[in-house]
């Protein structure tokens, strides 16, 4: 009869190998959600890019601004919008229309296609927001306070003399008022609106590109046959897969340790690279308007968005090539390896079920898999490192 101690050690033991084998289920699944969140990802953003998510983005928080009417209130409406060849920046004959028509956004624009840019300053709307108050016909002499209170009281642009929004001229009647007529401070005052409206703006577009994620990732389970519930299956059969997979996850990590902030870092520094493009107010003074904007011009769409697809590209290529191929062939989650001993109409629906299950995994991102496979990594080191007392019971 075994002595209580040794009983409480093989029990302890046991129930540390049952976790132990749990715990590399689950970070096999994680890693395995990693590498193809981050194929979703890049083929999301190369569809973003080609289609200009952000600038419509950015246009419909304009015209969200600057018209009083709601174009967006279905979900579906508003995601299809993202894919339509290009935004019409705003009805003609309206504020936003007028917005959209100056010089200074129009020549920002990508190209002929996608003519509207993807990222604006503060201070480049609120340059914009007070030409069109105070009109294209100005001398430098000319009094801009008694200008933009005469806009603002016969409610009609004076550059274009479109009528203003009821709403958007309400709110600038308002901030004209905090400002007491100071055309500095109502300038810090509309940037500060723009401010407030791109953080909401953020959120939206956070949440459309997770529902085209959600179809991307779809995609990618049913070509490379990523079925959630058969490779939790064959890691529940096969200790020496799951193995397998748990060290290329420790070397993924070893090899990667920032992946996290190296891909947040690398869309600050696209907007920083557009934004610093875009300071443009101390050359306007200097009337060096047409050679500012034709250099902005010129760097937002050949050096910018060229670099970035070719960035992304060149990112799926090696990620392809390399992880997911080595991934896939532990797996074996070629269509080739398919296999249905049961039911068809059942293996199908099984298939769509852990499809699915995929598919909603990789819409919540790479940096949240990332994040988590460091934290069950470190946890089973924690597991599987025999302390001290262990070693010295094993030896009594």
């Amino acid at each position: 009869m075994l002595p209580k101690v040794l009983k409480q050690q093989v029990g302890s033991n046991k129930f540390a190998m049952i976790n132990s084998g749990i715990l590399d289920i689950i970070i096999g699944l994680v890693f395995i959600y990693l590498l193809y969140s981050l194929l979703a990802t890049i083929i999301q953003e190369i569809i973003a890019t080609h289609f200009g998510f952000r600038a419509k983005m950015l246009e419909r928080a304009i015209f969200r601004m600057l018209e009083d009417e709601n174009r967006f209130k279905s979900r579906f409406k508003s995601v299809f919008y993202l894919f339509k060849k290009s935004g019409n920046g705003g009805k003609r004959n309206s504020t936003s229309g007028e917005f959209y028509n100056h010089p200074l956004i129009n020549f920002l624009g990508e190209d002929n296609s996608r003519n509207k840019p993807a990222y604006l300053n503060r201070q480049c709307f609120s340059k914009v927001m007070v030409d069109l108050l105070r009109g294209d016909n100005v001398n430098p002499d000319d009094d801009v306070k008694s200008l933009i209170q005469k806009s603002l009281d016969k409610q009609k642009l004076n550059w274009g003399n479109v009528k203003i929004s009821d709403e958007t001229h309400r709110f600038l009647k308002s901030i004209w008022a905090d400002a007491k007529g100071d055309v500095p401070q109502f300038k810090a005052n509309l940037e500060n609106w723009f401010d407030e409206t791109m953080d909401r703006a953020s959120g939206w577009y956070k949440k459309h590109t997770q529902i085209v994620l959600f179809f991307v990732g779809l995609s990618i389970s049913i070509v490379f046959n990523v079925d959630t519930l058969k490779i939790v299956d064959k890691l529940e059969k096969d200790p020496k897969l799951r193995e397998q997979i748990v060290q290329q996850a420790d070397a993924f990590i070893q090899e990667h340790p920032n992946l996290d902030t190296d891909l947040i870092q690398q869309e600050i520094e696209y907007k920083k690279a557009v934004a610093q493009r875009m300071k443009i107010d101390s050359s306007l003074k200097n009337n060096n308007l047409d050679a500012v904007l034709e250099d902005s011009l010129k760097l937002v769409k050949y050096q910018l968005l060229k670099a970035r697809r070719d960035t992304l590209l060149n990112r799926s290529e090696k990620l392809l090539k390399n992880d997911i191929k080595n991934i896939n062939h532990s797996l074996g989650l070629e269509w080739e390896s398919y296999d249905c001993n049961s039911n068809l109409l059942k293996c199908i629906l099984l298939s769509i079920l852990g499809w699915t299950v995929t598919a909603l995994a990789l819409s919540l991102g790479a940096p949240f898999w990332f994040d988590l496979l460091n934290k069950l990594m470190k946890l089973r080191g924690s597991v599987a490192t025999p302390t001290s007392d262990d070693k010295e019971k094993k030896q009594g």
